[in-house]
C-alpha cells in the first residue's frame, strides 16, 4: 500500500517551529506524551488515519508533512479522511466494516451505492474513488478522458481566478459550495461538485451550477459562459482592481485622501467601465 511517508524528525522540526511542546501536541491529538516521543525518534509511527489530525493541529498541509509518491488506493483515501475501517459502516449502511475491508483487500468491490456514499465521506469524486478501488485490486489505470469543451473551459476559468485574482490560493471547495448555495438561495453545489468542476470532470455544467459558482466567486456569469480572451482579461483585471480598492478602504487608506478624491476615483472607474461596455455593444472589439 502506498502509505504516506512519515518522518519523525520532520514532525519534531515542525513542532519546534510552531513552539509546541510534546505534551501540548499529545494533548491536542488525545495520545500519550510517550507516543509523540516515539514518533519523533523513529521508534514508532502513528496510524495513517491520524495523519490528517496531526497536520491540521500543526497548521500544515497534509501533503507537505506526509508526502505520497504514488496515487492512493481505497485505504489511503480512507486514512486521508481520518477514518478507521469501523468508521465507514455508518456511510455504507452496514452493521460492520466488512464491505470496505473486503474492497481495500481487493477481494470484493464496493456496491455502487457505497461508492457514492464513501466518495462524499472522503471528499473525493466518484471517479477518484473508483480509480482508487482499481488500484486496491491491482488493476491497470484507465486512460484519462479529456475534459469536454464546456468542462475544460470552466476548469480553465477557475485556474485563472486562482492565479490572477487569489494569488495562487483559491477559496476551498467547501467554502465555494457553501457561499454559492447561500447566495443563490438553493442547494446546487457540493464540495465534491466544485472539486469536479476544477478538474473539468463535469461535461455539461447546468446553468444553475454555473450561476451559483459565479455568485460564490463574486464574478459575472458571462465569465464562465464565453471563451473570449479579451473579455476574460477585462473581467479579471476589473476584479483585481476592485479587490485592491476594497482592501485599501478596509485598511483605512481612504483616510489618507479627501473624500472628494475618492469620489472622483470611483466615478472615473465607473465611467471607464460604462465606456468599455458601450464600445462592446457597438461592436468595437475584434
Amino acid at each position: 500500500m502506498p502509505d504516506r511517508a512519515f518522518d519523525g524528525s520532520k514532525l519534531r522540526d515542525r513542532r519546534v517551529i510552531k513552539r509546541l511542546s510534546q505534551a501540548t501536541l499529545a494533548e491536542g491529538l488525545h495520545v500519550k506524551v510517550n507516543a509523540v516521543y516515539r514518533w519523533e525518534n523513529g521508534l514508532a509511527a502513528p496510524p495513517p488515519e491520524r495523519f490528517p489530525a496531526i497536520a491540521a493541529f500543526m497548521g500544515t498541509d497534509l501533503d507537505e508533512l506526509f508526502p505520497r509518491t504514488e496515487s492512493p488506493n481505497l485505504a489511503d483515501l480512507r486514512c486521508d479522511a481520518g477514518m478507521t475501517q469501523a468508521d465507514t459502516a455508518r456511510y455504507t449502511n452496514t452493521s460492520s466494516p466488512m464491505p470496505v475491508r473486503a474492497a481495500e483487500q481487493g477481494k470484493r468491490p464496493l456496491s455502487d451505492q457505497a461508492v457514492t456514499a464513501l466518495a462524499a465521506a472522503y471528499h473525493v469524486t466518484r471517479a477518484e474513488l473508483l480509480a482508487a478501488q482499481r488500484r486496491s485490486f491491482g488493476q491497470p489505470e484507465e486512460p484519462k478522458e479529456e475534459p469536454s469543451a464546456d468542462g475544460a473551459r470552466v476548469a480553465r476559468k477557475l485556474e485563472s481566478l486562482r492565479t490572477e485574482v487569489y494569488g495562487g490560493v483559491a477559496p476551498s471547495d467547501a467554502h465555494l459550495a457553501s457561499e454559492g448555495n447561500r447566495k443563490s438561495g438553493s442547494t446546487v453545489l457540493t464540495e465534491t461538485m466544485v472539486r469536479a468542476l476544477r478538474a473539468g470532470e463535469v461535461a455539461d455544467p447546468e446553468a444553475a451550477v454555473l450561476e451559483a459558482l459565479a455568485l460564490a466567486l463574486d464574478m459575472p456569469l458571462v465569465y464562465f459562459q464565453q471563451d473570449h480572451p479579451e473579455v476574460d482579461a477585462l473581467i479579471l483585471s476589473t476584479r483585481v482592481v476592485r479587490n485592491r480598492f476594497t482592501v485599501r478602504v478596509a485598511r483605512g487608506a481612504d483616510q489618507d485622501m479627501p473624500k472628494e478624491s475618492w469620489d472622483q476615483l470611483r466615478d472615473f472607474i465607473g465611467e471607464t467601465m460604462v465606456e468599455i461596455l458601450a464600445d462592446e455593444e457597438n461592436g468595437s472589439p475584434a
